[in-house]
């Protein structure tokens, strides 16, 4: 996927004007898959510098397949109206050639604080794009389905 294994980037590297981000978002590339932590609760804000970071950390890598996306909530998935829109919004953006994954994962243990009220407003969000998307409990369920979408993409099934 990538040539070298590039560093993780974050939502905290990029200094923003205005009212102060709440949450905090790290994403790494391991092989194909890339891997984003998301600590909540999030407003609007967060999602303003998450679109940096992910632009600026994208344009690091090289692409050479498909690939695949995991969240990863803890804390709180917990996200204000504001944020949720400004989410869907950074989503509905339409991506350069070879930056949009074949599939997309949250891992949303029972145990994160709005688990249930927010998998609706993501799930909401995905099928907007229209990208594969699954709320999982465990990182070994999204692992397991992501590597699924990346092959059946790569055999064209």
């Amino acid at each position: 996927m990538a040539n070298a294994p590039p560093p993780k980037s974050s939502t905290t590297h990029i200094n923003a004007p205005g009212f102060k981000a709440h949450g905090r978002v790290d994403l790494w590339m391991d092989n194909d898959v890339l891997h984003y932590e998301a600590t909540g609760p999030f407003n609007a804000e967060v999602f303003d510098q998450l679109a940096v970071a992910q632009g600026n950390f994208l344009k690091s890598l090289t692409f050479s397949g498909p690939w695949a996306s995991i969240c990863t909530m803890r804390v709180s998935a917990m996200a204000t109206p504001e944020a949720i829109e400004r989410y869907t919004a950074l989503m509905r953006k339409p991506k350069p050639e070879g930056f949009e994954p074949v599939a997309t994962a949250f891992v949303i243990a029972p145990e994160i604080e709005g688990c249930k009220i927010m998998a609706p407003h993501f799930e909401r969000v995905y099928q907007l794009i229209e990208r594969p998307f699954r709320i999982v409990s465990t990182m070994e369920q999204a692992q397991q389905w992501v590597h699924t979408k990346i092959a059946a993409s790569r055999t064209g099934g």
